[in-house]
């Protein structure tokens, strides 16, 4: 039962998130992902067959990556950071939403249960991204901040990065780390909401 509050808030996550590096790219003048119908909010669009069977098999998921083609924008490395922070900042935006509507509803309420478990997904989302393994966005961003960093990835590599990720994740080796920053985020989003 618990799982069923928390999976909207990973349907709405994972959309949100994919439809932002979508956008944000196409508005940035690359074409590529609007061309292959990811300029929605469709979650069909967007999660990964493979991702979602392992969300029900493993309680671990992840939505179909948003392809950009480098070479149509003006300003590559600047918009290519844009477009990689905007699935992230998405995620960032749903948990602002979350916390302030939890102000108008009632203790132990399924509203309050549903609110809860999306600002905690949408949170976790939005800090795992960051992080600068591959194929999370992190990879993308910090080569893009970071003078000399390159990127650790490329496509032949990006299974063996994800199933280093998830050993990480169910070995609980990243959980005082992934904890700590929730618990920032939600510290700053409450002085910022309340």
């Amino acid at each position: 039962m618990e799982f069923l509050t928390f999976l909207p808030g990973l349907i709405i996550g994972i959309t949100f998130h994919e439809a932002a590096h979508a956008w944000s790219a196409m508005l940035l003048g690359d074409h590529l992902a609007y061309s292959q119908g990811r300029v929605t909010l469709n979650p069909l669009k967007h999660l990964s067959p493979l991702g979602t069977a392992a969300l029900f098999l493993i309680g671990f998921g992840w939505g179909r990556p948003v392809a950009v083609n480098l070479y149509n924008f003006k300003r590559p490395k600047f918009y290519y950071l844009l477009s990689s922070l905007a699935g992230p900042a998405a995620n960032l935006m749903i948990c602002i939403i979350c916390m302030a509507s939890l102000r108008f509803t009632t203790e132990d309420s399924i509203a309050q249960k549903l609110l809860y478990g999306t600002y905690l997904i949408n949170g976790l989302l939005c800090v795992l991204n960051m992080l600068p393994i591959p194929p999370l966005d992190g990879s993308k961003i910090w080569p893009c901040i970071i003078p000399g960093m390159r990127p650790l990835s490329s496509d032949k590599w990006n299974l063996i990065w994800t199933v280093v990720l998830v050993v990480l994740i169910f070995s609980n080796m990243t959980d005082k780390f992934i904890i700590k920053m929730l618990e920032m985020l939600t510290v700053v989003l409450a002085k910022i909401i309340y």
